[in-house]
């Protein structure tokens, strides 16, 4: 399991101040805790892009916490629409086999995923809501769908050391651990 100190080593320091997140106001919104690894990054670091590739929100952009909450649902919008009526959704384990099964539920469906980003691919980088915040684990979807049973904290630091790897993911991803930091 990886501890944030490893990812802190990974990325460096934080190179701005993030906005401040007003956590209370955020998870009253959506109704909803966010895990304690996330909260932590996004209270040290402005947004992330891990090898101008995969993406990490900061929910302190944009600072009002009611559009903030507003746009981590419309950002499942597409995904909710394309799956309505879908019995089966196509998934892929880390060795590449395929299967089917249920689709996920859908934030703010009871367990269901909710985004906290995406690859220039436009893969979707979502929770799956099940249990305690910090027990959530990382889904990976664009069509197909993988899953990562550890939290975003674990998923982060595996990928950028090349111990894990998302089938989803190009081959060469990441070709280096660089890191933009952005204040948007």
């Amino acid at each position: 399991m990886a501890e944030f100190a490893d990812l802190e080593a990974l990325i460096g320091p934080p190179e701005f101040s993030p906005p401040r997140v007003q956590w209370d106001r955020l998870e009253s919104e959506l109704g909803i805790a966010f895990p304690a690894d996330f909260k932590r990054l996004a209270n040290m670091y402005p947004s992330l892009k891990f090898d101008d590739f995969l993406g990490l929100f900061n929910p302190g952009f944009p600072s009002d916490p009611s559009m903030a909450a507003r746009e981590f649902m419309d950002v499942l919008k597409p995904l909710r629409l394309r799956l309505e009526g879908e019995q089966w959704i196509d998934v892929v384990d880390s060795s590449g086999n395929r299967s089917t099964m249920p689709p996920y539920p859908i934030y703010p469906q009871h367990r269901g995923v909710l985004q906290w980003g995406m690859t220039d691919n436009g893969d979707r980088c979502l929770w799956l809501t099940r249990g305690e915040p910090d027990d959530w684990t990382i889904i990976i979807e664009r069509g197909l769908w993988w899953h990562f049973p550890g939290g975003l904290v674990d998923f982060l630091v595996g990928i950028l050391r090349r111990q894990i790897r998302c089938p989803l993911f190009p081959e060469d991803f990441p070709e280096s651990v660089s890191v933009i930091q952005s204040l948007d």
